[in-house]
């Protein structure tokens, strides 16, 4: 059967999703050790391994993520944003913050974004020296400069930039109360912060409830869908802090803070659920198993997609993914 056209359209798109959602910005406590396995998680191979196992390998995902932010599912999001926030596109100077390699940032580029200098930063130098080399084939700005940097202990400049952003970077950064009031300091009035984040349980500590609504709908999977390795995935995976730690130190370090954080520092505006509470589990490593030219696979996945747009949009579990629009 030949692949849906959609498909095809939105292939760039969640790849690139799932360089940034696999580029981090540190974490206070090993800061070497966590520079190290991002700048290896950069890696193309890497990136093409995770659309196997993650929710963010699966197309529906991501138009069902415009569909929450635009209310239209072929309505682009970044594009959208752009209207929304910069009509003309001028966003003048701009700060990426946990900019990993780069692509969100080459993606508003190419989405119609202007810059008149844009400045990244991130822990990892690999993923920056990626950044340094692919922007500079974009004319993604006048001046471009990126930066290998831990946010935890950064200091902006006062009154640098227009417009600051995270894309799945601030969940990875544990002190962020100075991160927030550096982003604070270096935004000019009438400046906008974008922040695009995990802020479900630190630690993926999930909750009961949650787990078990997840499981509920895992256990809805024929076995076909549900088989990993030489087993079937009988239920979601619920990592201990330990196990969390030894794998990278960053990762959802205080993401249940976020929200609360953000919220005492900045006037938001706007603010969007982004999903994943349930499918960001049900789906992980089993995502390669959902063949998209198959009918009663796409169909399972709408199915899924449904029930956790549900379940948010009717109050019974928080979004674990949300998207705030701010100013200082």
């Amino acid at each position: 059967m030949r692949r849906p056209a959609w498909s095809a359209r939105l292939k760039p798109a969640y790849r690139a999703w799932q360089r940034l959602r696999f580029a981090s910005a540190g974490t206070t406590g090993d800061t070497s050790r966590v520079s190290r396995h991002w700048s290896r998680l950069a890696s193309d191979a890497f990136v093409r391994d995770l659309d196997r196992v993650s929710w963010t390998g699966i197309p529906q995902v991501h138009l069902n993520h415009n569909y929450l932010i635009t209310g239209a599912r072929d309505s682009y999001w970044v594009e959208w944003m752009r209207d929304r926030l910069f009509p003309g596109g001028e966003a003048g100077d701009v700060l990426s913050m946990g900019c990993g390699a780069g692509h969100l940032d080459r993606i508003f580029r190419r989405c119609g974004y202007r810059f008149r200098s844009f400045t990244g930063i991130d822990i990892a130098e690999g993923a920056v020296e990626q950044a340094r080399a692919l922007g500079s084939a974009v004319d993604l700005a006048p001046t471009v400069r990126y930066e290998a940097a831990d946010l935890n202990r950064y200091r902006l400049p006062q009154g640098a930039f227009d417009f600051i952003y995270f894309f799945q970077s601030l969940h990875h950064l544990e002190a962020l109360e100075h991160v927030l009031e550096q982003c604070q300091r270096a935004l000019r009035p009438g400046g906008i912060l974008l922040v695009n984040e995990f802020v479900g349980p630190s630690r993926f500590q999930w909750t009961a409830k949650q787990v078990k609504m997840a499981n509920g709908l895992l256990a809805l999977l024929p076995e076909e869908l549900r088989r990993v390795g030489g087993g079937v995935k009988a239920e979601v995976d619920c990592p201990t802090i330990r196990q969390m730690m030894a794998q990278d130190p960053s990762e959802a370090v205080r993401s249940g803070e976020i929200e609360q954080q953000l919220k005492a520092r900045f006037t938001i505006v706007d603010e969007w659920n982004w999903g994943g509470t349930l499918n960001h589990l049900v789906f992980h490593d089993i995502a390669a198993n959902f063949d998209q030219d198959n009918a009663r696979h796409r169909a399972i996945i709408e199915f899924l997609i449904a029930q956790e747009n549900l379940v948010i949009r009717e109050g019974l579990l928080p979004s674990d993914f949300k998207v705030f629009v701010g100013t200082a």
